[in-house]
């Protein structure tokens, strides 16, 4: 019996556990005493029945609400510990984009406003946004229980390699879009970061999630607020220039005394009163997802611009504000728990022309947000590397209030990246609250 306890002892001691900070609270991830045995559950993109633990026992399903872009089912393992399965879908990313868009935008068609424009907002029903649902495949899942926590999301082929944070912590290197970690506290919340590369070129392009969990607690299924979006779910997106004045040699004969006005900030938060705050952008779009109306606006999208000004010798010579209408929504669409909406963005300096001719490029970028009502928001697609540009998605609080967090940051890269000279960066961040 002694020599039983001792070598539990000694495989207790050389079990590795993470401790990190988790608001006022210290969590830990190791082996849960009483708990030792549950194992997490088996998680498939391709799987639509008979779901097991990592062990192959079938988890006995008690509820699915079998809704068709976030589908949830509760059920119970053979501990009868309860169990939390979400499986997330979207149509495929290779649909046609909408009938309204003939071509590529002329960049010196209609580039140029003297007076400064109102935010421009328009709404779509939710007959407007119906499509057809066989087309959406799973792209992520999770499961918890009171101890555990499974993972499975796209990835480029089977070989490829995700790293995994806890709390914001390296946690391990997993394979084949999947995985599980077991000994965690019930009732408790914890943050999973998964970064995948997107290609085996070593081009740095990866696509980042971030899942915000929480276990389930030992005496069956809690409603927790902050994980359903009661109202709705928004997303901006803003592009900037950080100084307050950059060099416009190359759009005036190349005399240096010319200089453009910046925004003279870094990456910051939207306020309460976002999109109708003063612009403190080069250009921004909005949409905001209302999950309770049945019909009327369900997608609520707005855009708009902040004024273009050019200096010489630090006096202003010419003011005016780039075209919104190359800023295009396109592929809205919504479906029980998912919504889905397209930024396609292409905006030019109306103070870099010659002979009416625009030869600055274009602020470009073209992104697929997609939300899920448990507090999800997915951005993915592409830019081109110039000015800064930021992603922040606004979540219901426990207290009734919103907040914003921040999907991605993305720096300046240098303004010759808006001719096409740095070639386009991959954008696939996901947020959840």
């Amino acid at each position: 019996m002694g020599s039983s306890r001792k070598n539990r002892l000694k495989k207790w001691t050389a079990t590795w556990a993470v401790f990190v900070t988790a608001g006022s609270c210290l969590l830990s991830i190791g082996p849960a005493r009483a708990d030792e045995s549950e194992v997490g559950i088996l998680l498939d993109l391709n799987q639509t029945a008979r779901f097991t633990d990592l062990d192959k026992h079938q988890i006995e399903i008690v509820s699915d609400n079998a809704d068709e872009g976030e589908r949830t089912i509760l059920g119970e393992t053979r501990q009868k510990s309860p169990v939390k399965i979400v499986i997330q879908k979207a149509p495929p990313m290779d649909r046609p984009v909408a009938s309204d868009v003939k071509g590529k935008p002329k960049l010196d068609e209609d580039r140029q406003l003297s007076a400064p424009p109102e935010v421009e907002v328009q709404s779509l029903s939710a007959s407007q946004l119906k499509f057809d649902t066989s087309t959406m495949k799973p792209v992520s899942a999770w499961a918890v229980t009171p101890t555990t926590a499974s993972l499975a999301w796209e990835v480029p082929n089977q070989a490829t390699k995700s790293e995994v944070y806890v709390n914001g912590r390296f946690f391990e290197s997993v394979s084949r879009g999947k995985f599980s970690t077991n000994g965690l506290v019930p009732n408790s919340e914890y943050t999973f970061t998964v970064v995948t590369p997107l290609s085996a070129d070593l081009s740095g392009e990866e696509s980042r999630k971030t899942f915000t969990l929480r276990t389930l607690p030992k005496d069956g299924f809690a409603v927790v607020p902050m994980t359903y979006q009661t109202y709705g779910t928004a997303f901006q997106y803003k592009t900037f220039i950080p100084p307050a004045r950059v060099d416009a040699s190359m759009c005036n004969w190349a005399d240096s005394s010319y200089t453009f006005g910046g925004d003279n900030r870094g990456f910051r938060s939207p306020p309460v009163n976002a999109p109708w705050d003063a612009p403190d952008y080069r250009t921004m779009m909005w949409a905001n997802v209302n999950w309770q109306n049945p019909d009327g606006e369900k997608l609520v999208l707005a855009k708009n611009v902040g004024q273009s000004i050019t200096y010489q010798h630090n006096q202003v010579v010419a003011t005016s504000y780039a075209s919104t209408s190359n800023m295009l929504f396109q592929d809205g669409q919504s479906a029980g728990s998912y919504a889905q909406v397209r930024f396609k963005h292409d905006a030019s300096n109306p103070h870099c022309k010659l002979w009416d001719v625009n030869y600055g490029g274009a602020i470009s970028y073209s992104v697929l947000i997609r939300f899920y009502r448990s507090g999800l928001v997915e951005v993915v697609g592409n830019r081109q590397q110039a000015p800064a540009h930021e992603g922040w998605a606004r979540f219901n609080t426990i207290a009734g209030t919103e907040q914003w967090l921040n999907v991605f940051q993305l720096d300046n890269a240098g303004f010759h990246c808006l001719v096409g000279l740095c070639g386009t960066q991959t954008i696939n961040h996901a947020r959840a609250y």
